[in-house]
């Protein structure tokens, strides 16, 4: 069986986890997408989903608010991963959400020897299957492929992510739809707990 995971549509996340992980992940995932005709959270700031016609790597290295993340694709060497097959929903750090990292934290990221950190860290933002707004319902929790959890919730026109340390990103009200699934702005880097 091929451990490395094919992400394809993980826009610049896809993995390291392995194929189990993402077979569980996609499983989990599968029972827990409840599609919604309205969107009441969101009712305010209606949500939309501009495509981009590329897949998720290509998607990412021509977004002016992520080249932080491409670059981080890229030096992981999960760049190929992310062209592959989905579909795949990508929580997409923003240059921002980086710039919030404690100093030096990117630099050591970015280095040759944290290079499995740095496919872990990625990977935890990406979960099996095509999650557009409408889909994400308060109190959610979605599994990565990494095998972490992370918790959507509404409040308000406020949608946010958190992590499994708690920590909260607020996902931008427009997403992008890749042709291999679909990418969510995030303004805070997520983080995985150590297992």
């Amino acid at each position: 069986m091929n451990r490395k995971f094919r992400l394809g549509s993980a826009l610049a996340f896809v993995l390291l986890a392995g194929t189990y992980a993402s077979v569980s992940a996609q499983n989990q995932n599968a029972g827990t997408q409840t599609p919604t005709t309205t969107n009441s959270a969101m009712s305010a700031a209606a949500p939309t989903l501009n495509t981009t016609g590329k897949d998720l790597a290509i998607s990412a290295a021509k977004s002016a608010n992520h080249t932080i993340l491409f670059r981080a694709l890229r030096v992981s060497g999960l760049t190929e991963q992310a062209s592959g097959k989905g579909p795949y929903t990508v929580f997409a750090p923003t240059n921002e959400a980086f710039d919030k990292l404690p100093t030096g934290t990117l630099d050591e990221l970015l280095k040759p020897a944290a290079r499995a950190k740095l496919q872990k860290l990625l990977a935890y933002h990406v979960v099996k299957g095509e999650y557009t707004t409408d889909k994400l319902q308060d109190g959610q929790k979605l599994k990565t492929v990494t095998g972490g959890t992370l918790t959507i919730s509404k409040q308000g026109d406020t949608m946010t992510v958190t992590d499994g340390a708690g920590n909260a990103a607020t996902i931008s009200p427009e997403a992008a739809e890749a042709t291999n699934g679909i990418i969510h702005s995030i303004d805070t880097v997520l983080m995985p707990t150590s297992k």
